[in-house]
């Protein structure tokens, strides 16, 4: 799943946007989930904060 908040991976030239893999809490910041990316062609992990209100 990509979104166009998703962010890109710095690994490449090209932008290639990474895949939302899972979301989590974030206890420290009630009303903010974080979302753990994946890029699709090397695998780079990133957390990357989502606002409740783009899921919704």
């Amino acid at each position: 799943m990509t979104s166009p908040s998703a962010p890109l991976c710095g690994r490449h030239e090209e932008e290639i946007s990474m895949s939302l893999r899972t979301l989590h809490t974030d206890s420290a910041r009630p009303g903010q989930l974080l979302g753990l990316y994946e890029c699709p062609d090397c695998g780079d992990e990133r957390r990357w904060p989502i606002e409740l209100s783009e899921v919704a």
